[in-house]
């Protein structure tokens, strides 16, 4: 079994383990995207101004989802929203496709040294953009997730210890007195936890760090547009929605299931659509000029 790895909140002071994580992993984006950008031939100053887009709109609705479709039957949507606490990473997503949808169609920026709001003459194309994008969100994504193992707040469901499925679960102690606790600093490392219980948090970043570097490998080849959504989606998809399976379904810490399924489940599965919509897109676009030049990949580089 994994160890139980937490961080003691009390000494970092102002700053909380998962806003931190979720920091570094907006930051190493951040880094990635506008590099692919730059190597798509991309205009810099309207990409910016996209990722604004997406991280407004996309925090915006990771907050509405989690207060809508993540709590038990009872609980007040109202008191989530007002809370301010509580977001949803799939929400986030379709927020941040609502955010690209918005930016495709309005020009925000700078014209002539002024600030301009207008609708655009012609529409963005999205698959270009989409690609870059899905190219390197997994690695911001995978780094957030990693905040989610800090602080545990998607625990899974249970397994005898001994077996095989409990090489993938985390010793997960009962109680503060439970288990042997190892301190590095702010760092506490538990191992003897009494259950064998599955972080959901930490085997998403597993599958998004797996993600992030077979596309990382890829980043200078030029790929044909939409082979990373059409790979994106249906990889990210499947994983998540059998992931989702082995979340709690009792207690205070449990996704409220809608028919049997959590939202995200309903989300993984369009998304799977939506990969495959592209792929079979894909096959009907000519191949002749599709990909980046070599050369302009390696002037990039």
């Amino acid at each position: 079994m994994l160890p139980f790895v937490f961080v003691d909140e009390s000494k970092l002071g102002p700053l909380h383990p998962y806003g931190i994580m979720c920091a570094l992993g907006f930051f190493a984006w951040d880094w990635a995207v506008m590099r692919q950008a730059t190597r798509r031939g991309l205009d810099r100053a309207d990409f910016r101004a996209l990722t604004v887009w997406l991280l407004v709109v996309g925090v915006l609705f990771a907050w509405i989802v989690d207060g809508v479709f993540y709590h038990p039957p009872g609980h007040s949507v109202a008191s989530s929203l007002s809370s301010l606490q509580g977001f949803s990473s799939t929400g986030g997503v379709v927020g941040a496709t609502v955010g690209a949808y918005a930016w495709r169609h309005i020009f925000v920026g700078r014209v002539d040294g002024k600030l301009r709001v207008m609708r655009r003459a012609t529409p963005e194309p999205m698959m270009p953009v989409a690609d870059v994008i899905v190219s390197t969100w997994p690695l911001g994504w995978a780094i957030g997730r990693l905040g989610c193992a800090i602080i545990h707040d998607h625990p899974g469901v249970t397994v005898p210890k001994g077996t095989l499925a409990s090489l993938f679960a985390v010793a997960w102690p009962r109680d503060a007195l439970d288990g042997v606790h190892h301190v590095l600093g702010p760092i506490h490392v538990v191992t003897g936890g009494s259950d064998a219980r599955f972080d959901l948090g930490l085997l998403e970043a597993v599958v998004l760090g797996a993600i992030a570097l077979g596309f990382s490998r890829t980043w200078k080849r030029g790929l044909r547009p939409g082979r990373y959504v059409a790979v994106g989606s249906i990889v990210y998809g499947v994983a998540r929605f059998a992931l989702d399976f082995l979340r709690m379904h009792e207690g205070p810490h449990s996704d409220l299931r809608h028919a049997g399924l959590t939202f995200a489940q309903y989300f993984s599965l369009a998304i799977i659509a939506l990969g495959v919509g592209v792929t079979l897109w894909m096959r009907g676009q000519p191949r002749d000029g599709a990909e980046l030049p070599r050369e302009a990949a390696e002037t990039a580089s």
